[in-house]
């Protein structure tokens, strides 16, 4: 992903609706102007995604992803993602954003889709800046 592209849509996936609320609370006070999609679990944002005529689409420029939940994990979600064409995939910077600091997930995500970041929770302004810093002109971390 380039500067150059437009940062338009965060997806979040994540079953917690706590860390949900939170996280786009961080997204909407650091002035990054993008509109923020919820999925519940992997299942939900692999349906998402793989159906960009649906009327409520917005191509996710940024995927903040959690590894532990029901239906469909953060892995299995994984594993369908590099599934999507190249454009796409390039299009898209996925963030793995769990509260798991075990190295064997680390090497489990770095394994299944190595263009994948690591990050522990919660997302903080300093994450996201981190993270977005050069993909929205109109960003400022606090």
């Amino acid at each position: 992903m380039t500067s150059r592209n437009k940062l338009n849509c965060i997806l979040l996936v994540d079953d917690d609706p706590d860390d949900n609320f939170l996280h786009e609370l961080v997204i909407k006070e650091s002035s990054a102007e993008a509109k923020v999609v919820v999925a519940e679990n992997g299942e939900h944002a692999w349906q998402y995604l793989s159906n960009p005529q649906r009327p409520d689409f917005w191509k996710p420029s940024v995927i903040f992803l959690d590894i532990n939940m029901p239906r469909m994990n953060g892995f299995e979600f994984l594993e369908l993602f590099k599934t999507l064409p190249e454009s796409t995939r390039a299009a898209t910077k996925v963030v793995v954003l769990t509260t798991s600091s075990h190295p064997q997930d680390q090497e489990k995500v770095s394994s299944i889709y190595q263009e994948a970041e690591y990050r522990t929770k919660p997302l903080t302004s300093e994450i996201l800046f981190d993270v977005l810093g050069s993909e929205s002109p109109r960003f400022s971390a606090r």
